[in-house]
């Protein structure tokens, strides 16, 4: 694993990755609210033609109704016994092709009738019908069937009689154009209203993260000197420190040993910093073979694992097999040190670390195997939080495999925690094989 006892702080989120964020939260609301907004100005709109329609068929009922006594004399009319026999007449009138006019007796008869309004059966259901008005509506329209009570002329009686009933009715066709016109002006409304959203705050959180942009290149542009300047004058504080004579660190008044702890820690520290820095300034990936590459580190810390007899293996054999892959070097030769620096130093003496590599199509799969005490379950995915340590302290630090899992992530890949058991742990790394699958970096 990279370090025992810190991690790089977090650096600033990606300012285009957080600007599209904040641009589809924004649309998302502006959306929400012009949806809401436009469905009750279109719901009020409909209730209110329906309001003016029932008002509009209330009035021709009254006129209608004033017209009742006329029609029902004319069809008990002596002279013309005949006026009315069979089916009543329908008077053509112009101007009433969308309406429809009814006269009944108290009967519920049809005495007469004006309009060519086509009009679905008349519900009859119970003995509502007699003494209340209703209202039906259909595909072609709205109607009203009213009943009409008159008062005796002569004053003899304070009550109304039923008299007769009237049905009108009026076609829906015109509304329902207008209505048809006004849901397309306002989805039209509705659709260059998102884009003048989109296209303005796309203008305004651009101008807005140019400060942030400029700021966050400093701060790359930054950590990269930093890193690159300290590692100089680290290195020859240690090899001042590898140039102390053994009997000399074991003098008490300086903690040698300690201090050599430190300068390696810090030196790995400066490591990571500047592997995140050159992350962030989007180097161009490379082609190149891995099982090369995982062999050299094999090689460079065989001698490491060889001092407690732990025995290095790598599948399948780079003698006999290249696998290409395009990535950045430079990371997964940090990742994989990480891993298998974290697997040494958990594998007991004499104890085997193998890497196992399995191309396929589409993945790249390559474990990372130790004999250790494994990972308890309850720890299985806190090992990759940064500043974590295991319960053991001294266990399966959460600093390098956290480092390690953002490595992975950049490429298009992961890293998770495989079978863990005591005297097996399989650390694996998923990466693509495609170089369309690749992420970009930027």
């Amino acid at each position: 694993m990279a370090s025992a006892t810190g991690s790089p702080s977090p650096l600033p989120p990606d300012p285009l990755r957080l600007k599209q964020r904040l641009l589809l939260q924004g649309g998302g609301f502006a959306l929400l609210l012009l949806t809401a907004f436009s469905g009750s100005l279109y719901w009020g709109i409909v209730q209110q033609r329906e309001q003016d329609q029932r008002a509009e068929l209330r009035q021709i009922a009254a006129g209608a109704a004033a017209q009742l006594p006329l029609v029902l004399h004319e069809a008990r009319e002596v002279e013309s016994p005949l006026k009315f026999r069979g089916a009543p007449a329908s008077v053509a009138i112009a101007g009433l092709e969308q309406q429809r006019l009814q006269w009944f007796d108290r009967a519920g008869r049809l005495q007469g009738e004006q309009g060519q309004l086509a009009l679905p059966p008349l519900r009859r259901q119970g003995q509502a019908w007699r003494s209340q008005a209703q209202w039906q509506r259909w595909p072609g329209g709205l109607s009203l069937w009213q009943p009409v009570l008159s008062r005796d002329p002569s004053g003899r009686s304070t009550g109304a009689s039923l008299s007769g009933y009237v049905r009108v009715a009026h076609s829906d066709q015109a509304s329902r154009r207008d209505l048809q016109r006004l849901q397309k002006g306002v989805l039209l409304g509705w659709v260059v209203t998102v884009l003048a959203a989109l296209l303005v705050g796309r203008r305004m959180l651009r101008s807005a993260f140019a400060p942030l942009q400029h700021q966050l290149e400093a701060l790359q542009r930054f950590t990269a000197d930093a890193s690159h300047e300290l590692r100089h004058p680290l290195t020859a504080m240690r090899t001042l420190l590898a140039a102390v004579p053994e009997p000399e660190r074991h003098r008490p008044p300086f903690p040698w040993q300690e201090l050599d702890r430190l300068s390696r820690a810090m030196g790995e520290q400066l490591d990571d910093l500047l592997l995140l820095a050159r992350q962030e300034q989007g180097e161009a990936p490379r082609s190149f073979d891995l099982l090369e590459l995982l062999e050299d580190l094999l090689d460079r810390y065989g001698p490491q694992a060889a001092q407690r007899g732990i025995r290095l293996d790598l599948r399948p054999d780079p003698a006999g097999c290249h696998l290409p892959i395009s990535a950045h070097p430079e990371q997964l030769q940090r990742l994989f040190t990480n891993l298998l620096l974290n697997a040494i130093r958990h594998s007991p003496e004499g104890g085997t670390v193998s890497v196992e590599v399995s191309p396929s199509p589409q993945r790249l799969q390559i474990a990372v195997v130790d004999a250790g005490p494994g990972i308890a379950a309850g720890e299985r995915e806190r090992v990759f939080e940064r500043y974590w340590r295991g319960s053991d302290q001294g266990g399966h630090s959460g600093l390098g495999l956290a480092i390690a899992r953002s490595i992975a992530r950049r490429h298009g890949g992961e890293l998770r925690l495989g079978e863990s058991q005591p005297g097996r742990c399989v650390l694996l790394v998923e990466l693509p094989t495609a170089r369309s699958n690749l992420m970009t970096f930027s």
